[in-house]
């Protein structure tokens, strides 16, 4: 009976031990993961200073440009839209903001105003016709008018 007793510990410590190296490999999958994802985001981010830097040298460009009209400042201007133009496109690339037929429609970011809910309350208000606002402004003026001349007017 013994004997049966240390074959089963024998073979719960070897499972033991298999299952400690599967964890080890999951803890040092993890730590990688997590490397490669701050590694990413430290990308992206440098991306996004790189890219409000060429914004503010657009900017500049674009205001030398106003005032000379040289032909070399507006190459200058053209290069410098179109590395933009591709580390935006890197940017979203990398950060998931690019449309992807994956990603149900609602869940990308939409570029349109969305109508107002339902459920709000809404007020009508109707302007009257040119004819109809002149001839208002008429009448009333010639009633205050008409109470001004009788106040005056003491008969």
């Amino acid at each position: 009976m013994n004997q049966k007793y240390l074959i089963r510990i024998a073979e719960l410590e070897c499972q033991l031990r298999q299952k400690d190296q599967q964890l080890s490999l999951v803890e040092e999958t993890e730590a990688f993961l997590r490397s490669a994802l701050a590694r990413a985001e430290e990308k992206i981010e440098e991306d996004e200073r790189e890219i409000e830097h060429l914004r503010a040298q657009i900017e500049k460009l674009r205001r030398m440009l106003f005032g000379t009209r040289s032909e070399k400042l507006r190459r200058e201007v053209e290069q410098a839209e179109a590395l933009l133009k591709q580390r935006e496109q890197d940017s979203d690339r990398y950060s998931g903001r690019e449309d992807d037929p994956q990603v149900p429609r609602q869940l990308r970011q939409s570029r349109h105003r969305r109508p107002l809910p339902e459920h709000l309350p809404r007020e009508i208000n109707r302007l009257w016709s040119q004819k109809k606002a002149v001839a208002r402004s008429v009448a009333v003026s010639w009633i205050i008018w008409g109470k001004s001349a009788q106040n005056n007017w003491n008969w």
